[in-house]
Order: structure tokens, then C-alpha cells, then sequence
């Protein structure tokens, strides 16, 4: 079981650091864009695609790894206000819906892919499915990291290295 967290950690340490260099790409391509929009009175037509699909991916792939990192909005008063075995329960639920909300979109996510196979994108003339499957990745990884944390809450790891709570 440790191998199998430490391999996720692993790929969400490279997801993380792809989108870290990715983001800084699409915020040069931004201001880039406002340059040329704005001083030379001639917009790079592609880079708003490019950014908007880029944003796209950036939000479902750092969703997943925010997950991991128990750094998601929650209700941290109601939590914290109950007993340790109540505590688990609240997470053992809480993974359990998240489980079966991420089977969902996985699922769908890949039922979109497949349904727009041919359309293509506007000015990059991409297909759509591109963008689209960042619905699909973003789910699986998110439930990937969701069942991590689901094995760390039964194990009973309760805080993570980082200092940051499961829960």
C-alpha cells in the first residue's frame, strides 16, 4: 500500500511541476497577447484558444492534485468540532460520495470524447476532443488521489508531511 501512495505521489509531483510550466507559458502567451492587442493594434488570432483551452486543463489537473493535498474548500468548524471516530466516518463518507461523483465524470468525460471525435476547434482547427479530455483526466486523476486518501484515512494517517490535514 505504501508503494501505490508513494507512485501517486510521484506523478502528482511531475503533474504538478508540468503544470507549473505550463501555466507560466499561458501567462507569457497573456501578456503577449495584450502587447499585441493593445500596442501594435494586431492580436495573435490563435492564443486566446490556445490560453482558454490551456486554463482548462490547468484547473481539472490542479483540482485533482489539490485533492491529494486536503487543500479544497470544506467545512473545517464541523469537522473539527467532532471526535476523532466521528472525524473518520465524515471522511470515509465524504471520499465515498467524491468516489462516486469522479466514476461519474470519468465516465461521461470519455462518453464526450468519443462523441466529438471529428469536430475540430475555431482558429487552431484542433479537434474539440483535446479540450474535452481534460474532463476525463482530471476526473481519473482526481479519483486516483481520492482512493490515496482513502487508504491513508484507514491506515489512519490523519496529517500528511506537508502539515496540511486529509480532511
Amino acid at each position: 500500500m505504501k508503494k501505490i501512495v508513494a507512485a501517486m505521489d510521484v506523478l502528482n509531483r511531475g503533474v504538478l511541476f508540468l503544470l507549473s510550466l505550463w501555466f507560466g507559458l499561458v501567462a507569457l502567451l497573456t501578456l503577449l497577447q495584450v502587447i499585441f492587442r493593445y500596442i501594435f493594434n494586431n492580436p495573435i488570432v490563435w492564443s486566446e484558444e490556445v490560453i482558454r483551452y490551456s486554463m482548462i486543463w490547468i484547473v481539472l489537473l490542479g483540482t485533482a492534485i489539490a485533492l491529494r493535498k486536503g487543500m479544497l474548500i470544506s467545512v473545517e468548524i464541523v469537522i473539527q468540532s467532532v471526535p476523532k471516530t466521528v472525524k473518520k466516518i465524515m471522511g470515509i463518507l465524504v471520499i465515498g460520495v467524491n468516489v462516486v461523483y469522479l466514476s461519474l465524470l470519468s465516465y461521461y468525460g470519455i462518453k464526450i470524447i468519443i462523441t466529438l471525435g471529428a469536430q475540430t476547434s475555431g482558429s487552431l482547427e484542433i479537434p474539440i476532443s483535446m479540450t474535452y479530455s481534460a474532463i476525463a483526466a482530471g476526473s481519473i486523476l482526481a479519483l486516483l488521489n481520492c482512493i490515496v486518501v482513502f487508504m491513508e484515512l484507514v491506515q489512519g494517517k490523519e496529517e500528511k508531511n506537508d502539515g496540511s490535514t486529509l480532511l
